[in-house]
């Protein structure tokens, strides 16, 4: 059973729908992996739609539940345990986070202005420029900071991955995009529009607005008026905006998640401020070449970008990285690791012949039962052997031992049906460190693995063992000193 993740988020016509879209677009990256269930307090038909369309459940919080109580009424109703739960909003306060936390099993906070004290286990900000010094945090709060960790849908990291550079002044800047967010309280649209009709090379404006857009009529008007031909887009999907974008020759966009969205279609991006959180993405934007700010746009003077970071800075693959964040929460809750016994023989059997982990043994002929039944039962007896089990919801689904002379030899393996959800650090990290609580000192750790198994080798690299001549034929061998 998926483990549930629940979305705690809102959006309106004066808030904007920032943080019901960067939620989506975060709920589309787990759904594969996690059930997603989204809780709005009185949402528009419109929000209720979008989530919907998604294909999510919605949970609708109404005026009956009085804000101040609404944490105790959500860890009531909703939270086991064994669950996680998302915070995106700026109103949700440090003592509402305790009350979340403590009925949930683990709680995120999405954060682009750090004003409260958080109690989260992680938090998520892909606003560069802010470090995790700027937040006031519990001692056990994962940081995911900057533009590795984009909220963006998957329509804009698919444009990421496959943009290919342009060179820089190569745009006629004959059409604009510009969208100034779903809601646009202050109409920046209009003043946008007023200063490209200054510009005699702006000819087309591609303009996008969302349901809670407020200034219709205005917009109307500039339209029959202007000498511009304006097209007006209402509530695109993802995959009609990349296109739109990838028609235009530059965009004006405020720095928030539209201005990310249009970077990882590659074109000029010129930034408007709208809001005082957005000022930590609006200079690293613009100090890292990606972007140039409203007063160049109104200058006369075009000026291009050296734009050679843009490819390292957004390579379209936060996806991977916020799914795996969400899988090590997940094996915090529901991992745990128990001797092996007596009744496990024939669960180690079945692991032992499966055929990848065959082809990765140094002895690649199938196993005998009987000739595994004596190894099992002289690994049980020995006491130089430590034979570990993990379990994931009380299934068993990978096994970690050692044979302890001197330093201790490991040999690991991965139920084939959990392969390929990073696993295999969970279990090596955490075998290691119950080997060192179970035997009350440090040790030194060897391991072998052939050359060819490629996920092994990255493995034990990233937990720090360091490769070493082997004597075994194509294999590396790998020591972890103890510390």
């Amino acid at each position: 059973m998926k483990t549930r993740v629940y979305l705690r988020a809102d959006g309106h016509n004066k808030m904007g729908l920032g943080h019901i879209i960067r939620s989506l677009a975060l709920a589309k990256m787990l759904e594969q992996e996690f059930n997603c269930q989204f809780i709005v307090r009185n949402p528009s038909q419109a929000v209720a739609d979008l989530i919907k369309e998604e294909g999510f459940c919605l949970i609708t919080l109404n005026d009956s539940i009085l804000p101040p109580h609404e944490a105790q009424f959500i860890a009531h109703h909703f939270l086991k345990g064994d669950e996680i739960i998302v915070l995106d909003g700026y109103h949700f306060d440090t003592k509402y986070q305790q009350q979340i936390r403590a009925a949930a099993g683990k709680l995120v906070c999405i954060d682009d202005i750090h004003e409260t004290h958080f109690v989260a286990d992680a938090i998520i900000n892909h606003t560069s420029g802010i470090q995790a010094k700027a937040y006031s945090a519990a001692t056990y709060t994962q940081f995911h900071l900057g533009l590795a960790y984009m909220l963006l849908r998957q329509p804009f990291l698919q444009a990421a991955q496959q943009r290919m550079a342009t060179e820089a002044g190569e745009s006629t800047q004959q059409t604009a995009f510009i969208c100034m967010g779903g809601a646009d309280p202050n109409n920046a649209v209009l003043q946008v529009l007023q200063e490209c009709e200054k510009k005699a090379a702006v000819q087309v404006c591609n303009v996008v607005i969302g349901s809670a857009f407020l200034h219709q009529e205005s917009l109307k008007v500039f339209q029959q008026n202007s000498r511009l031909r304006v097209n007006v887009f209402s509530n695109l999907n993802a995959d009609n905006m990349v296109v739109l974008m990838a028609r235009c020759d530059f965009a004006i966009c405020p720095p928030s998640s539209v201005a990310l969205e249009y970077l990882c279609v590659g074109h000029q991006l010129y930034l408007l401020q709208t809001a005082d959180n957005q000022a930590y993405l609006h200079q690293y934007l613009r100090e890292n070449g990606l972007a140039l700010g409203w007063e160049d746009f109104k200058s006369e003077e075009v000026k291009a970008l050296d734009r050679s970071s843009l490819d390292e800075l957004i390579d379209g693959r936060s996806d991977r990285r916020l799914t795996k964040l969400f899988r090590e929460l997940d094996y915090q809750m529901n991992c745990r690791f128990r001797m092996a016994d007596e009744k496990d023989m024939l669960l180690y059997f079945k692991w032992a012949n499966e055929p990848e982990t065959r082809a990765q043994s140094f002895h690649p002929e199938p196993i005998k039962l009987e000739d595994h039944r004596r190894w099992f039962e002289r690994k049980m007896k020995d006491p130089k052997v430590i034979l570990y089990i993990l379990e994931y919801k009380g299934q068993a689904i990978g096994q970690i031992r050692f044979a302890v002379n001197g330093v201790a030899v490991l040999s690991y393996s991965i139920d084939p049906s959990f392969r390929g959800r990073s696993l295999g650090k969970y279990l090596l990290k955490g075998g290691l460190a119950q080997l060192q609580l179970d035997m009350d000192r440090s040790i030194n750790i060897v391991g072998y693995v052939k050359e060819e198994n490629i996920a092994s080798n990255k493995t034990l690299a990233s937990l720090g063992f360091v490769q070493m001549p082997s004597d075994k034929d194509s294999s590396f061998k790998y020591l972890l000193q103890a510390s």
